[in-house]
């Protein structure tokens, strides 16, 4: 089963910020197939990677170091943020 993917401004926020950075080096496109690839990933098995706080999964790119964010609630895999591993996770209230 396929699961449907719903991406946060947080996480929208984050991506442009990231291909932004790598448009400079000329990697922006070899970036955005890694994050495809990994929702791809996450679409089919969202389940196969760990809890590592409150609810909150991650899911590593493959050649950057960067991580999507994620929940599931019911068939929906919600992308809370995209961050570097340097980063730190604050999730914001609204």
């Amino acid at each position: 089963m396929a699961y449907q993917i719903n991406v946060s401004k947080d996480a929208e926020k984050d991506l442009l910020t990231a291909k932004c950075h790598y448009r400079v080096s000329g990697l922006e496109e070899t970036f955005d197939t890694d994050f495809k690839n990994q929702i791809a990933y996450l679409k089919a098995n969202p389940f196969l990677f760990q809890i590592y706080y409150r609810n909150v999964r991650r899911a590593h790119f493959n050649t950057f170091k960067f991580s999507i964010h994620f929940i599931i609630h019911n068939e929906l895999v919600y992308i809370l943020r995209v961050l570097h591993h340097k980063q730190k996770f604050k999730q914001t209230i609204r």
